[in-house]
């Protein structure tokens, strides 16, 4: 059984770090110049660029707009250059790519620019982009972003980006995985209320991570689009080892 050191208020001396969770990126309000922040959309933008960065992506550079995308494309001026991205989860008129992580393969991403631009990802990323470290998280490498994210010694705030600004229940439990991972590399760790949360819910489901997103309002919404096969895809665990890093307006492999 894990053992987890508590407290309802700052960490106590002998405390290694902390660990807080914020239900989306409208919520932060603390400064995030000394810690190290973790980005989660798992469904699907922070699933995406993983799946890019794992398949050979030369960089990618997210963006608040699809006007700012296009003008970025065409500044760099380059045909290797692809944009990628999603509105309200359909993809965007004249864009190479979506948001579904399928269409990102070694073929179509490996050694090539991704200008990317999403309803809710994009836009936390950006929100968080004064962090001393910004890692991108997702189910797909929670256990390379917890090691990474714990290796560079600061506290760790878990920014969700949630959908629409409101609380997204997949980005949670995708939470409780990373919050999980950490705990196993060192347990002695303050956790803030909705950290506490998350990890309850990850244990709770983590045999079976589709059962506590049956209702989940996003969840459904992709199923209406057609989506089953990218829900299926972003809720594997630990089949890659990459950790996407944002660090001066673009994201690459923090290990390449």
């Amino acid at each position: 059984m894990r053992f987890l050191w508590y407290n309802l208020g700052r960490p106590e001396r002998g405390l290694d770090m902390a660990i807080e969770l914020y239900a989306t990126a409208g919520s932060v309000e603390k400064d995030l110049r000394n810690c190290v922040v973790i980005v989660v959309d798992v469904l699907r933008a922070t699933s995406v660029m993983t799946t890019a960065v794992q398949n050979g992506v030369r960089s990618i550079i997210p963006v608040s707009e699809v006007e700012e995308a296009v003008d970025m494309a065409r500044q760099l001026g380059n045909q290797r250059v692809l944009l990628c991205g999603e509105r309200e989860a359909k993809p965007i008129p004249e864009f190479h790519l979506s948001n579904s992580p399928l269409e990102y393969t070694a073929d179509m991403v490996s050694g090539r620019v991704m200008v990317m631009t999403t309803t809710n990802g994009t836009r936390a990323i950006l929100r968080a982009r004064d962090a001393k470290h910004l890692l991108i998280g997702s189910l797909l490498n929670a256990s390379a972003v917890a090691q990474a994210a714990r290796s560079c010694g600061e506290n760790i705030a878990i920014i969700c980006a949630g959908t629409y600004g409101k609380f997204s229940l997949d980005d949670i439990l995708c939470a409780g995985a990373i919050i999980s991972r950490i705990l196993e590399i060192d347990g002695k760790q303050y956790l803030d209320d909705l950290a506490r949360t998350a990890l309850t819910l990850y244990d709770s489901y983590k045999d079976d991570l589709r059962a506590p997103l049956a209702g989940c309002a996003h969840v459904q919404r992709l199923k209406a689009l057609g989506m089953e096969k990218d829900i299926d895809f972003c809720l594997q665990e630990d089949i890659m080892d990459v950790v996407p890093c944002y660090l001066d307006g673009v994201i690459r492999n923090a290990y390449a």
